[in-house]
């Protein structure tokens, strides 16, 4: 018979993956981006700059690399579950935001 490796499970979240913490920072940035954007479209009722266009695809490659980085953190050891799924939540609520208005034709 094999020997079964055993994972040790950790109880603690006294270290945090960085791949979670640069896909929290990637969805925030994405998500402060969008936010910015359909409040600037709401103010000058719809002429917005075509600055927030480039932004906007900006957010959108943020919000996929910052998705990566988060299925990336789901597979590290240390940190929480917790903070792990909000990172994906995060950044796929970026995601669906962004094709909305690509949808709405924002």
């Amino acid at each position: 018979m094999g020997i079964i490796k055993k994972r040790p499970y950790y109880f603690s979240d006294s270290s945090i993956a960085s791949d979670t913490v640069l896909a929290f920072v990637m969805g925030g940035i994405s998500l402060v981006i969008e936010i910015a954007g359909i409040i600037t479209s709401f103010a000058t009722f719809g002429h917005v700059p075509d600055i927030f266009g480039t932004l906007c695809l900006c957010a959108l490659i943020l919000s996929i690399v910052g998705l990566v980085f988060a299925f990336l953190g789901k597979k590290a050891q240390e940190g929480g579950v917790k903070g792990k799924r909000m990172s994906v939540i995060v950044n796929v609520l970026s995601l669906v935001i962004l094709l909305w208005l690509f949808l709405l034709g924002v």
